[in-house]
């Protein structure tokens, strides 16, 4: 008996191959989304250009599974660390550090066209960084930009204009990169996606989740009526009845603020949280058809999310933490 994170290879290369008209960065910062490095980029690298991270300590560890092409793009400090990977610039500074180290080999340009995050949206700022980079003959390996807001089809082609209007100071020709799943289903020219939530198969109905949870049932318990269960007496029993413990809490991943909302299916029938969450177990309350070692199927990902007034991403990522096995299936 076990807690299982179950991913499916054949859905996550399905999500890939609806991404196929464009070539692909694929996102795998925050432990692939809590998806697991070591599972995701053996499973896709003959699939995509290069690989995008968030930290230099995310890139190292990538590197231990692939020799594609790694993207750092978050900002970064120590420039001389980061010779081996390909990292973002945003202003004159960056770029002039790089020169110092000699890292000019692997440098993306990131235009801010606003989310204002990362990236730049100045045009004087633009023309210091191309006059830089004509004198020290620096060839960029793209230009890119990340969309924000793709459900508002007006705001993201007005961003788009922005991005077209900023990349012309840059005076090269070089790859251009879009982040964000939701821009294939837009007529923009570009060369690279850099693809994250669409590879998972969360926030597009199109798409088939990669993720499921399982667990069992630890222990089977008896509760009499005014009796309470589990922390802060939120979970008062009414009558008597029987209760399972699930052990998964908390510190795996599974936010406290969805006690009392989660349903479950046990023998292909479906059981009610009750309780305050754990730390390390949660509760159902159950019937006679339960018994110990069962096993416990939870609701996909993106109900767990609603309940939680959240967002799948969250959800996902928290689940890094989730102690059991993860099965590849």
């Amino acid at each position: 008996m076990a807690n299982f994170k179950i991913l499916s290879k054949e859905n996550m290369l399905y999500n890939l191959k609806k991404f196929c008209s464009k070539k692909v960065c694929a996102m795998v910062k925050a432990n692939a989304y809590g998806h697991g490095i070591e599972n995701v980029v053996p499973l896709i690298e003959n699939e995509v250009e290069f690989f995008g991270v968030s930290s230099l300590e995310e890139a190292k560890f990538v590197r231990k599974f692939t020799d594609k092409r790694i993207l750092i793009c978050s900002k970064i400090l120590d420039f001389k660390a980061t010779k081996e990977f390909d990292i973002m610039i945003d202003n004159k500074s960056d770029l002039i550090k790089c020169l110092e180290e000699g890292n000019i080999k692997n440098l993306h340009l990131k235009i801010n066209c606003g989310m204002n995050r990362y990236g730049t949206n100045c045009f004087y700022e633009l023309r210091k960084i191309n006059s830089l980079l004509e004198d020290n003959k620096v060839k960029l390996k793209s230009i890119y930009t990340h969309f924000h807001n793709l459900e508002n089809r007006k705001e993201t082609f007005l961003n788009y204009q922005r991005f077209q209007d900023l990349r012309e100071e840059i005076s090269q020709d070089t790859m251009i990169c879009f982040g964000g799943s939701g821009t294939i289903n837009y007529p923009f020219e570009y060369d690279i996606l850099r693809l994250g939530i669409g590879l998972y198969g969360f926030e597009n109905k199109n798409l088939k989740p990669v993720m499921s949870i399982r667990s069992f049932v630890s222990k089977i318990f008896y509760a009499k009526k005014s009796d309470f269960v589990g922390y802060g007496k939120v979970g008062k029993v009414y009558q008597d009845s029987k209760f399972a413990v699930v052990p998964v809490g908390y510190a795996d991943g599974l936010r406290r603020n969805l006690s009392t909302k989660i349903e479950c299916l046990i023998n292909g029938k479906k059981y009610n949280s009750f309780g305050n969450i754990c730390m390390d177990c949660f509760f159902l309350e159950i019937d006679e058809n339960v018994k110990e070692g069962d096993m416990v199927e939870f609701e996909d990902i993106t109900s767990l999310a609603k309940k939680a007034k959240t967002i799948s991403y969250e959800i996902l990522t928290g689940l890094s933490n989730f102690r059991g096995k993860t099965i590849f299936i």
